[in-house]
């Protein structure tokens, strides 16, 4: 299976797609997939901090899922696995794509934003005071100078380092469904999803 998920080429959003056939009417999908998985329901005296032991969680409507794996430690940059599905002649169509979930891409985004606000202009002023001699600002200006990218590459390093720890679940859940709901899986396509974009969220 290709590698799924969102990338940014150029100026275009892109996201591999994958598109399953399942034998099951809708209504079957959703049973079989809310049998098969615990809801994402919060458990105290849990290693996983989730209720139930099923290797899968989610959400599962009447005609939409979101899936991710269970694990005993935390990641939130591990993707989830979202889906749609419908009708069609011989059971159901099924759309479905690898992404962060919104709570994740959310905060990512706030990070970046954050420290772009708050420590661009210190940066900046810091690098004035440096290759000028002024003094806008007090203490070590090189720390300033430090501090600022590190906290940007921080916010592009750390997802990667989290999907590369949840490497292998793309094709956990998509074997899962797959098992789960008696499905076959078509060649993945590329879609475009939008014009410009600055973040890789």
């Amino acid at each position: 299976m290709r590698e799924c998920g969102t990338f940014f080429c150029g100026k275009t959003s892109v996201r591999t797609s994958l598109v399953l056939h399942s034998t099951l009417a809708p209504n079957a999908v959703a049973d079989a997939l809310r049998r098969s998985i615990d809801e994402e329901q919060r458990a105290l005296f849990s290693l996983t901090g989730y209720r139930g032991s099923s290797p899968v969680l989610g959400v599962v409507t009447d005609n939409t899922f979101r899936l991710r794996r269970r694990r005993y430690w935390r990641n939130d940059f591990a993707p989830c696995f979202y889906g749609q599905f419908r009708s069609e002649s011989g059971g159901s169509r099924i759309e479905a794509h690898f992404d962060l979930s919104p709570l994740t891409r959310n905060f990512m985004r706030l990070w970046l934003g954050g420290v772009t606000i708050l420590g661009g202009p210190l940066f900046v002023l810091c690098l004035i005071d440096l290759t000028t001699g002024s003094h806008y600002t007090s203490g070590d200006t090189r720390v300033g100078l430090i501090v600022f990218p590190a906290l940007i590459l921080w916010g592009f390093v750390l997802p990667k380092i989290g999907r590369l720890f949840g490497s292998g679940d793309e094709q956990v859940l998509s074997e899962f469904v797959q098992q789960t709901l008696a499905a076959r899986i078509e060649e993945p396509t590329i879609r475009q999803q939008g014009n410009s974009a600055t973040l890789p969220y």
